[in-house]
């Protein structure tokens, strides 16, 4: 009898842990590709979404590279120690050292996910989607698939404004 509840305890922890494999691989794949998108933020003082444009272009190991197109030209820079914000049309930059943002979305857009983290917990919501669960409390940062390709990003920032980001490859 107790043998057989320590293998159904071991089969379900190898299961749990083969399904946060997956879905780290899965976004870890996904998040080798470009892609275009368009955010919506919902602005809750002034009661109105607002939207931007751009392109996500991810390079490896180096980091990535968000351009946005619109309502204003910009362009961030991130790489394993800082943010480089270029305000192209006030023809500004300024940059920010990693460390000081200490953004968990930032870190698994630069770095991948882990299927064990000390910083989150993977969730499975259903077989199209799943959430990380920081381990600080901050609110969960959810990632939906449609047919193994990544579509949405649903986020609360530092503010407390809710994003959706709509993401279409390149």
């Amino acid at each position: 009898m107790i043998k057989r509840l320590f293998y159904s305890l071991s089969l379900f922890t190898s299961f749990a842990f083969a399904d946060q494999n997956n879905i780290a691989d899965l976004l870890n794949e996904a998040l080798s590709h470009n892609y275009s998108f368009v955010e919506r933020s919902l602005n809750q003082s002034e009661l109105k979404i607002e939207e931007s444009a751009g392109e996500i272009l991810f390079n490896g190991n180096k980091g990535f590279v968000v351009n946005i197109s619109s309502p204003f030209k910009e362009r961030y820079e991130v790489n394993q120690d800082k943010v480089t914000i270029f305000d192209l049309d006030l023809d500004q930059s300024r940059a920010i050292n990693l460390e000081d943002i200490n953004s968990i979305f930032i870190k698994v857009l630069l770095l991948g996910l882990s299927a064990q983290s000390n910083e989150y917990q993977i969730k499975l919501n259903d077989s199209n989607n799943f959430s990380i669960v920081p381990a600080d409390d901050s609110p969960e940062i959810k990632f939906i698939f449609n047919k193994k390709i990544l579509t949405l990003i649903r986020y609360t920032d530092s503010l407390g404004i809710e994003h959706g980001i709509e993401l279409k490859k390149l």
